[in-house]
């Protein structure tokens, strides 16, 4: 029997193919379904053998084991034929799923998919978005790009890959904002005797470089806007991790340019809405990353949790 696959079939494809990796709850909410309709479809979909479902830890919901979808050699062939994945971001199989920090990148995840929904709330609003797998371009078209930042000091020349790279543009004031997106789970330590360029002192050491030197200037090509400046965000996993950076960024001015909360926060209120801490002040009131006038227009939707 020929292969039948619907709209809605290939938009699951797509979106697995785009994000890598993800759960039934994250799938439902980009796709904006019942969870469901969408296992229904996966299970389609897993017979044909085009999606593979991996058990892993525990979801949001105590004591829930967290299914993981992935795309197969055949769905990812079928969605380049259609020219609706590239072979440029690579699968991740059951066998090297191991070697993947899931938990991380689907924090990532969950990050992009509320970072969607301000664009949604807010017509105003228009969102580029890049994480170190996928991208989309001025015009929104998803496209590929080199997200590598490169930091000279002390004659020695130090390259890393943000967790994602991001604008938001205010379509009546024509102004934009970068932000470059760290996702932090409490497994780096927070600042190291021998100065490791994962752990997080030496992080905002180098946005602080990068700030400085103008580096981040390089993106106007990318994503055709000027930029003065941009902001950092930091994402943690708990409110004591949270705490814990605020104190180090505090310590470590100029660093009113970098933004920090939980993921906790952004489950409950949304990524617009005032949780951010500016400058690790913590005995500040907390800010929207979108400023308050624009915040008040959104709502925490149900779906997104």
């Amino acid at each position: 029997m020929a292969l039948k696959l619907t709209k809605g079939d290939k938009e699951i494809l797509t979106l697995i193919g785009l994000y890598r990796m993800l759960t039934v709850s994250q799938i439902a909410a980009l796709a904006r379904r019942s969870r469901q309709v969408i296992r229904r479809r996966l299970r389609y979909l897993s017979g044909e053998g085009l999606i593979v479902n991996r058990i892993r830890g525990f979801g949001r919901s105590s004591g829930r084991p967290e299914e993981i979808i992935l795309l197969t050699g055949k769905s990812s062939g079928i969605l380049q034929n259609e020219g609706l994945h590239t072979e440029s971001v690579p699968l991740i199989s059951p066998e090297n799923i191991d070697a993947i920090a899931v938990d991380h990148d689907l924090l990532i995840n969950w990050f992009y998919i509320h970072l969607i929904q301000i664009e949604k709330s807010i017509p105003e609003l228009t969102i580029n978005t890049h994480a170190p797998w996928f991208g989309a371009n001025k015009e929104g078209k998803h496209a590929l790009f080199d997200p590598r930042i490169r930091v000279k000091s002390d004659e020695h020349l130090t390259e890393f890959i943000p967790d994602g790279i991001f604008t938001i543009r205010h379509k009546g004031l024509r102004k934009s904002l970068l932000f470059f997106l760290e996702v932090d789970m409490d497994t780096e330590p927070i600042a190291s005797l021998d100065r490791s360029p994962n752990d997080i002192r030496q992080k905002v050491i180098n946005y602080q470089a990068i700030f400085r030197n103008g580096n981040y200037k390089r993106f106007e090509n990318i994503f055709g806007f000027k930029f003065n400046g941009f902001r950092l965000l930091f994402m943690t996993n708990s409110p004591t991790r949270s705490t814990s950076l605020s104190r180090l960024v505090r310590e470590m001015p100029p660093s009113d340019f970098i933004w920090l909360t939980n993921q906790g926060e952004m489950f409950s209120h949304g990524l617009a809405s005032e949780i951010w801490v500016r400058g690790g002040k913590i005995d500040q009131p907390a800010q929207s990353i979108i400023g308050s006038n624009l915040a008040a227009k959104t709502s925490v939707i149900e779906s997104i949790k």
